[in-house]
Order: C-alpha cells, then sequence, then structure tokens
C-alpha cells in the first residue's frame, strides 16, 4: 500500500509538470494502467455536447476522440450519476455500450471514477482487464483518490481539440481587473528551478564573479526602481525593490552563498542551494504570508540567474510591440523588462490575491488573472481575451468576438471619460437620500487618482503599508511625514485611518510570527498592537502629532472581539493625547471606531456603543468569516459571496445596532464596488461607503440612477430569499428596469 501511495504521489507530481496535454494524459494512463497491474486505463472527457469521449487510452486504439451519446453506457452511467461503477463483466450489463472501433470486447472487467472539480462532472477514469472480476475495493478507494486529485490538473477537453477550439474560456482569480485582447508572450527567462546544481571544474574566480554579479543585480534594482517612480508608482511596489537590495545585501544570505561557492559548486549552483534553503525554512512555517516572502526570495534568485546567464552572452529578447505577458509568477523586475504601456495583461499559472503580482497590476492598472494552472498551456504569439472582470480567459477567440470585447472595451473608455463629469456631483439617490464616497488607501500615489474620482475622504486607510515595505520598523517621524501628507491633500474632509493590522495575512518581513496554525483567527489585528505597545504607541502618536491642526482624523481599531480591547485602545490614544498635550502640541481628541469584520462583534455593538464614536463594516473579512471562504483559494473561491443570504441578515443586524445606538457607519471592502451589492447596502440604510478610486465614479452614478425606498423594498423581499442564486436575480431584475 505504501508503495502504491508513493506512486500516486509520483504520478501527480508527473502530471503537473506535463507541459503538453495530450502527453499529460499519456503520462497518466501508462501509469495507472502499471500501477494497478491492469489491461485498459482510459480518460473520458465530456465535450461540448455533454458527449462521454475517449481522448487518451492505454489498452484501446484512440487514433482520434471516440464519443458516445450523452449518457450512454457504463462510463455515461458514472459521469451522470457522479458515482462508481464497478462491474466483472461489463458486455453482460444492461447499460453496456461498445465505444466503437477501440477494440473494447476484449476485455471483460470495468470499473469507471467519476473526474469531479468543485462539484462538475468533467469525466471519467476507467480501468478495465481481460479477468471476469470487480476490482478489489482497496484499488476501488485508491483509484478514486487518484480520479479526485487528476481532477484538477486534467485538461480541458476543448485544450485537446487542436484542431476546433474557439472561444475557450478558462477560468482564474482577479488579480486586477479589466480587458484585454492581444498575443501571448512566454516570458522564458532563465529561472532558478532550470539550474543544475553541480561543482564547477574550476571555480577559482567564482567569488570575484559573484561580487560582480551582486554589483550588476544592484544597478539593475536601482534603474528598475527608477523606471517604476518614473511611472508615478510608488509605495509598496517601489518597497520591493528596497527588499530585494536589502536581501542581496543580507549578510547570512552571502555567507551561505559563499560557503557553497568554497564547496566547489559553480555560481549558480550555490545561489539555487543558498536561495532553496532559505525558501524552505520559510515554506516549512505553516503561514500564507510568510510562503509569499519566500515568493520574494525566488524571484530575487531569478534575477540573479539571470544577469549570471546575461554575464554570460544569453540573454533574453524582449519583443518591441504590445503583449499580453505570460509567466508562472511575474516578478517587479520582469515588469521593469518592459516598456511603459506595453504590457497589455498579466496570465500567471500561480499566484494569488495576495502576491506581489496582484499588487502590482492592480498598481500599474494592468488586467491580471491569477492561479490559472496546468489547465492554460499556451504558444508564444497565441491571440487571447483577457476578461479579468469577470474572472476569465478566452483562448482561441474567433474575430466576432473580438469584435465585440474590441466594443466593450471603447465602451469602458468611453463611459470612464463620461464618468469624470460626476466629478463634483453628490451620489444622490433619485429620491434625495445622499449617499458618502469614500476611497480606499494605503499609498500616497493613492491619494490623488482619489481626490480626481470626487472622494470626499479617505473611508480606509491602510497604515500597515509603510510598515511593510521597510527593512524595520519606521520611527515617529518617518511615520508622522507620511500621515502629514496625507492629511494635508484631503484638507478638511475625514480620514479614517486604521491602526497596524498585521498577523494573519499580512506580516512584516522584519517581524515574522512563527508558529501559528490558523493565522487567520491568530495574533493579528489589534491584538498584536496591544501585546505590542510601544510599536503601537508610537504610530498613535505619530498619528495624532500630523494631525494637528486638522479635524477630520478618525481612528479604526481593526479585529475587535471584545469591550476590554476598545478599552484598553481609546486608554493608549489617550495617553498618547497627554504625551503630546505635555510637549505643547495643540491635539484634538478624534473620533475612534472599530471594524465590524468578526461575527462575535455584531451583536456587541449595543455593548460597545458607549465607547465608540463609530463603527466600519470590513466586508472582505467579515464575508469570509460568516461563509468560513478563504477567498484566495482557488479552490473555494467561487463560494465567497457578498449576495449570500447569511451576509445580507447580518448587515441588516449591524445596521439595526448601529441606527438604535446612533452610531456613524461606514462599509468598506469589495462590497462597495459590487453594483449587486451595493443596491443592497442603499436598500438597508448604509449611507456611507468607502471604495478604490477606480471604482468610485461607477458606482456614484449608479446611486445616482436608483431609488431609496425601492431599494429598502427590494431587501425586505430578499430577507425572504433562502439563496445566493434567487437573491441575485431580483437584485439584476431590479438594476434592469433601473438602467434600461
Amino acid at each position: 500500500m505504501d508503495s502504491l501511495l508513493l506512486q500516486i504521489s509520483q504520478l501527480v507530481r508527473k502530471a503537473s509538470d506535463a507541459s503538453d496535454p495530450e502527453l499529460q494524459l499519456r503520462e497518466i494512463v501508462d501509469s495507472i494502467s502499471g500501477m494497478f497491474a491492469v489491461d485498459v486505463c482510459s480518460v473520458y472527457l465530456l465535450n461540448e455536447k455533454n458527449e462521454p469521449t475517449l481522448y487518451a487510452s492505454h489498452g484501446l486504439i484512440t487514433d482520434n476522440p471516440v464519443s458516445l451519446s450523452e449518457g450512454r453506457g457504463l462510463i455515461g452511467k458514472a459521469i451522470q450519476t457522479k458515482s462508481i461503477v464497478n462491474v466483472a463483466n461489463a458486455a453482460q450489463e444492461d447499460e453496456f455500450e461498445l465505444v466503437p472501433n477501440t477494440g473494447e470486447l476484449r476485455f471483460k472487467s470495468f470499473c469507471a471514477v467519476p473526474l469531479i472539480k468543485q462539484g462538475n462532472c468533467l469525466g471519467g477514469l476507467v480501468v478495465q482487464s481481460k479477468k471476469a472480476e470487480v476490482l478489489a475495493p482497496h484499488l476501488e478507494a485508491l483509484l478514486v483518490t487518484i480520479a479526485a486529485q487528476l481532477a484538477w490538473l486534467i485538461p480541458d477537453q476543448k485544450v485537446l481539440e487542436k484542431y476546433t477550439p474557439v472561444n475557450l474560456t478558462l477560468s482564474g482569480l482577479k488579480g486586477a481587473g479589466g480587458l484585454a485582447i492581444g498575443d501571448v508572450h512566454l516570458l522564458s527567462l532563465p529561472t532558478l528551478e532550470q539550474v543544475k546544481v553541480e561543482k564547477a571544474p574550476d571555480n577559482e574566480d567564482t567569488l570575484s564573479e559573484w561580487q560582480r554579479v551582486k554589483s550588476l543585480v544592484n544597478d539593475q534594482l536601482k534603474a528598475e526602481k527608477q523606471q517604476m517612480a518614473q511611472q508615478s508608482i510608488t509605495g509598496e511596489v517601489i518597497g520591493i525593490f528596497d527588499m530585494y537590495q536589502l536581501l542581496l545585501e543580507d549578510s547570512a544570505f552571502n555567507h551561505a552563498v559563499n560557503q557553497e561557492l568554497g564547496l566547489g559548486y559553480s555560481l549558480a549552483g550555490a545561489v539555487k542551494k543558498t536561495i532553496m534553503g532559505f525558501v524552505e525554512t520559510f515554506e516549512a512555517i505553516e503561514d500564507e504570508y510568510l510562503s509569499s516572502r519566500a515568493e520574494d526570495l525566488i524571484h530575487l534568485g531569478n534575477k540573479i540567474i539571470r544577469v549570471i546567464y546575461e554575464v554570460e552572452g544569453k540573454i533574453h529578447t524582449i519583443p518591441d510591440h504590445p503583449v499580453v505577458l505570460f509567466a508562472r509568477e511575474v516578478s517587479v523586475s520582469d515588469i521593469a523588462l518592459f516598456q511603459d504601456g506595453q504590457i497589455q495583461a498579466i496570465l500567471c499559472s500561480e499566484g494569488s490575491l495576495l502576491s506581489h503580482t496582484a499588487i502590482l497590476a492592480n498598481a500599474l492598472g494592468i488586467p491580471a488573472l491569477l492561479g490559472l494552472g496546468a489547465q492554460f498551456l499556451p504558444e508564444e504569439n497565441e491571440r487571447v481575451i483577457v476578461d479579468a472582470d469577470n474572472s476569465k480567459l478566452i483562448r482561441f477567440p474567433s474575430n466576432a468576438l473580438c469584435r465585440e470585447y474590441e466594443t466593450l472595451k471603447q465602451q469602458q473608455f468611453d463611459e470612464f471619460e463620461k464618468l469624470k463629469e460626476l466629478r463634483d456631483l453628490p451620489a444622490v439617490t433619485q429620491d434625495g437620500i445622499r449617499v458618502n464616497l469614500l476611497a480606499n488607501s494605503g499609498l500616497l500615489n493613492d491619494l490623488e487618482p482619489s481626490l480626481k474620482s470626487g472622494a470626499e475622504g479617505v473611508g480606509l486607510y491602510r497604515t500597515e503599508i509603510p510598515f511593510m515595505s521597510c527593512s524595520a520598523f519606521p520611527s515617529e517621524q518617518e511615520q508622522a511625514t507620511i500621515y502629514r501628507e496625507l492629511f494635508s491633500t484631503f484638507g478638511d474632509l475625514p480620514v479614517y485611518m486604521r491602526v497596524l493590522d498585521i498577523g494573519g495575512d499580512k506580516q512584516l518581513p522584519y517581524f515574522p510570527i512563527n508558529d501559528e496554525q490558523n493565522p487567520a483567527l491568530g495574533w493579528r489585528g489589534v491584538r498584536f498592537c496591544l501585546d505590542n505597545t510601544a510599536i503601537f504607541r508610537s504610530q498613535l502618536v505619530a498619528m495624532l502629532q500630523a494631525s494637528e491642526g486638522y479635524h477630520g482624523l478618525h481612528i479604526l481599531a481593526p479585529m475587535v472581539s471584545s469591550l476590554e480591547q476598545i478599552r484598553s485602545f481609546k486608554s493608549l490614544i489617550g495617553e498618547s493625547i497627554d504625551l503630546l498635550q505635555g510637549k505643547g502640541h495643540e491635539i484634538k481628541r478624534p473620533k475612534v471606531g472599530c471594524m465590524i469584520e468578526v461575527p462575535a462583534a455584531i451583536s456587541q455593538i449595543p455593548v460597545w456603543a458607549e465607547e465608540l464614536d463609530f463603527i466600519s463594516i470590513g466586508s472582505n473579512d467579515l464575508c469570509q468569516y460568516l461563509l468560513s471562504v478563504d477567498r484566495n483559494n482557488p479552490r473555494v473561491a467561487s463560494l465567497f459571496d457578498s449576495t449570500h443570504p447569511a451576509v445580507l441578515h447580518e448587515i441588516k443586524r449591524i445596521v439595526q445596532f448601529a441606527e438604535s445606538a446612533s452610531l456613524d457607519i461606514c462599509l468598506c471592502g469589495e462590497m462597495a464596488s459590487d453594483p449587486r451589492s451595493v443596491v443592497m447596502l442603499i436598500g438597508l440604510g448604509i449611507k456611507k461607503l468607502s471604495l478604490g478610486a477606480a471604482q468610485l465614479p461607477r458606482i456614484k452614478k449608479l446611486i445616482r440612477s436608483l431609488n431609496y425606498k425601492d431599494c429598502s423594498k427590494l431587501v425586505i423581499r430578499l430577507s425572504g430569499i433562502p439563496t445566493s442564486e434567487g437573491i441575485k436575480r431580483e437584485i439584476d431584475a431590479y438594476l434592469e428596469k433601473v438602467l434600461a
């Protein structure tokens, strides 16, 4: 059994690494037939007509794909019922139907297991033998195990039909929204993965070569950083270059490289061994943020390897035309290789919403789809449509569809230009209800776009971002300088500043939080701040000092779950005010509130009300916790649904509690930029939304088309609907009528 489990693990790895979908299927059927000692192993996939189609087989004749009618045959039964069919003599079964021209009659036993991915049946995995006997129970269980894993790896049937593919749609994670039509460029730069770790025949000069390579890498990083700065990119994105340079000069890193060189390894081999050693250390810590820091190390390692190759005369040619960039992952150094505006979209087989690729794409305004996995194996110059707004990629698009998307892109551009006219107009419903629209921010280069989009303040300023892009905790003065620029930019408009919210998915590279089995429920938000009062007090003092003469400061506590936390939070604010007033500063007490994102906080709002000036609903975390869904996990991301009945009912409760206690209420997060959710939120009585600057004009236009009383009546109907789909249909019907 242990041997079989090892073989399964090896099979899944080989299938994942296969570069060609046909070779991938061949690897699967050949390996399983040998593993199970059967005469036949076959993969059937459903075609566009839902017909079971034989695409690959060890043992049957498969010169071309062969199909049965929908639901026919034993394989059709397994697929339709999503259950195992295991019989000793297939030909004697009532449902048996011969797969023509395959030589199937020679085989008697038949065991089919459906291939199911996210609840959808893609096809089936079949093993057959000449002996008339059912597959043994333990082997049947292993086949089910293999099928469950392979369902995520097996290519879509349209990928295999290379002679007639058209408008093939694949799903990914939206790293950054937008539309693009263009030709794929495969970023085939040398990587750590390709380096063979081997001893150098003559490594006398490797130490001096290492110093030369480091110098060249450093020069390139400086040039790339300057190039990004010229595109008005600052903050966390620019901080990535600083992080690379710090890692490059890190004494532990250099000591490890020198050790490997001393053992006689080539420079490329020594760099790979060192980087991968550090990466393994990071990845051994079960923490999503530290895993993404391992990503930083790999990106730096790739950069070093490329410079080594350049020194050896191996240079990657960058095309001089617009491209849709495809790679396993894309780093800031990769993007810096291209001219401003040359990259139309980014596609990655890996990556998550927390990856640097997503941060980069959003900062640069480039549509990006991540986590495409092995389902996407493009060719150089392959034409694609990237519809990141709807998280989908369209391969082999027809000319008619390309024309449709070109029209859609132009419409979006025209609409964006038209929306500029709304900048100075209020977001008022048709029946006169005023809604305040504020902007989310965290980077100083967000501020000007926020004002240009008509933001009435900052509804969520993420103060952790400057901390994340430094090599150590920033000083009070460094923080105060950033905050002062924020306040001066927005004048007397309100600014809601969330205090340091690190931990969980947001950790500091110089202050890792280790050994947490479940970081999302761990030492983060206000818990971290109250346990690190020196760091927290420093931030509060910087914040308050910067606000001198400014009257719009609101301070937000994240991840609050108890009254004691709120009181301790306010006490530290009071102490910081006393400290500054004692030094002669004229500091006024800011408004203090908390994020409602932990479900336990909802019922406590009436208890906390006397301690608070306002509350802010953190819709992303609240939805995530209510639904127990990690939206960065592609396996369950589709279950993250802000129109879920539970979300509707809990936000309704929050609003009722806030109104009873006369608490000001704001909502931030993705719900604030989703038209369906906005209709729901207006109907629930939320009159303050905080969202990304790019989406703000579009949501303002929507609100000016709505009728508050109609939205309120709609919410009453929605409260009685038990499913998300039903809620969506009701809202869509209303929107269709309103926007007609």
